[in-house]
């Protein structure tokens, strides 16, 4: 808390807000509405995600206490192959997102991008759903944070128009890493 003097010699405080840590090791952080999932890819950047439970299921996170990155290279890696699997953004560092955030820079058309995907239980292709930005999204797209197991996250994203893509291969948006 900042204490100034103004004109008429009264204190007034101003408070300085904290950030989110630009911590490179945490690898889940709980807020009041869910949890944020970060990834850090040896070729650089960022992955982040803001997570619902089925995220959480797929990366096998603990849902209950936060995580760390691993410290090997490869290991961190593949998490982040299976993170970028579940539509995280790619950033070039923690700070750009937050300065995304804060308004103090314009977001990239990439950044922008929604990807939401659908793997079904026997292995085989990928639902993929795309939007351009987060406006573009159905008033009603938050009942897919509903979706109880894999096979209704399917279901939902094919009422939106997701399309099936046999070879995930030909996905762009997952070879990016």
């Amino acid at each position: 808390m900042i204490h100034r003097t103004g004109p008429s010699h009264a204190p007034r405080a101003f408070s300085c807000p904290m950030g989110p840590s630009l911590s490179i090791t945490e690898r889940t952080v709980f807020g009041t509405l869910g949890c944020t999932v970060y990834g850090y890819p040896s070729t650089g950047g960022i992955l982040i995600k803001e997570a619902d439970l089925l995220d959480m299921l797929f990366l096998s996170l603990p849902r209950s206490h936060t995580s760390q990155r691993s410290p090997n290279t490869d290991e961190e890696d593949r998490f982040c192959n299976h993170l970028r699997r579940t539509g995280a953004t790619f950033w070039p560092s923690k700070q750009d997102w937050l300065d995304v955030q804060m308004g103090l820079r314009e977001i990239t058309e990439e950044e922008e991008k929604v990807m939401v995907y659908g793997w079904p239980t026997d292995r085989v292709g990928v639902w993929v759903l795309r939007f351009r930005s987060t406006r573009q999204l159905p008033s009603d797209f938050g009942r897919i944070s509903l979706a109880k197991n894999m096979e209704e996250k399917i279901q939902i994203i094919k009422e939106y128009g997701a399309t099936f893509v046999e070879d995930i291969k030909q996905v762009e948006e997952l070879n990016t890493i």
